[in-house]
């Protein structure tokens, strides 16, 4: 063949034959062998290149799902240890000066006297066996709210807004109409000191318990069976129940019941710290089913413990202007269904 003709037949071969594309990706190259690479197809390797790289990146992405949390390991401790706990803290607080936060649960009895300002200010003393005094104040103004004493057989409370003084038996327990008859300096005093097991006049007995994926000793203790007025009382009252937090083995809750067997105080404990003398909680919620309320009780600042107190710190007289209101068994059975006997002095 001669070169003319050899000329001609590659321009005929390279006129039909259609140019082969090239496009780099990362490391991998990619042919394309029989398309004509025009604009249209350069767009459309792009677009390509771009699904690629999402498509790579979705299937490297992993979920880390977090393991549930491990409840607490829990302590071991016998009957004895735990009853041994309880009289160890009870005997550790002689006296209390506490200043503290207080929080009445709406709609609460509480809420009656102090709702407008939604947390008191309170100062907060206490004298073994039954002595306490505490005076709320209002947030800001640090006016008194409250003034209430008990010596451990009488209350006594005192609204300056209302001006009203309110005298009554410790023992004497009704659900009122009016919320100030439910205002009780012993239920704070009963919340604050946890009451020692006597085993010479109490029984008692320990159970596990479980709630919320935490683990629970409850002590519970019971009126020991005695003789009296020529009868025998056969059957055991429950009194209260002191539940222990396994993971610490602090006291979490105290429950106390009534002589009917009835719940009348519930009591949980939080955010305990260690103290010069004692180790102590800083939160306490307080409940009363009876009178149906809730409060919660949050110590401030440095709390003390065993100091002196003098007595006229727990002497609380009514002041000339206000109305006294006695409270009693006598009373409610004398006034009618109000309950209330009240004379101006």
């Amino acid at each position: 063949m001669s070169a003319d003709r050899r000329s001609q037949t590659a321009a005929t071969a390279a006129r039909l034959t259609p140019r082969l594309g090239f496009v780099r990706l990362g490391a991998v190259k990619l042919s394309i062998g029989f398309l004509p690479f025009t604009r249209e197809l350069r767009g459309g390797l792009a677009l390509v290149a771009i699904l690629l790289t999402a498509s790579s990146c979705a299937v490297r992405r992993t979920t880390r799902v977090p393991a549930a949390q491990a409840p607490p390991p829990t302590l071991e401790a016998s009957t004895t240890d735990l009853v041994g706990r309880i009289n160890a803290q009870s005997a550790a607080i002689r006296t209390l000066n506490l200043t503290v936060d207080l929080a009445p649960t709406a709609g609460s009895v509480y809420s009656g006297v102090i709702k407008e300002y939604r947390d008191v200010r309170a100062f907060i003393l206490v004298e073994k066996p039954g002595m306490i005094r505490m005076i709320g104040q209002a947030p800001v103004i640090r006016t008194d709210i409250f003034d209430m004493v008990s010596d451990g057989s009488e209350f006594r409370l005192y609204i300056p807004s209302q001006q009203k003084f309110i005298v009554g038996k410790t023992t004497f327990h009704r659900p009122a109409k009016n919320a100030l008859e439910s205002l009780r300096p012993q239920h704070i005093l009963e919340a604050l000191l946890i009451p020692p097991i006597d085993p010479a006049r109490e029984n008692y007995y320990r159970e596990e318990e479980t709630r919320s994926g935490r683990q629970y000793y409850v002590i519970s203790v019971l009126e020991a069976a005695h003789q009296g007025e020529g009868v025998e009382r056969v059957e055991l009252a429950l009194k209260r129940k002191i539940w222990f937090d396994r993971s610490t083995l602090d006291i979490a809750r105290l429950e106390l019941y009534g002589p009917e067997g009835g719940l009348v105080e519930d009591v949980r404990y939080s955010h305990y710290q260690d103290f010069p003398e004692v180790r102590y909680p800083t939160h306490i919620e307080v409940e009363r089913p009876v009178e149906d309320y809730s409060l919660a009780i949050t110590i401030l600042d440095d709390p003390k413990f065993n100091q002196p107190i003098p007595p006229e710190k727990f002497e609380l007289r009514k002041p000339a202007n206000a109305q006294l209101v006695e409270l009693g068994e006598e009373r409610h059975s004398e006034e009618g269904t109000e309950g209330e006997a009240a004379r101006g002095q």
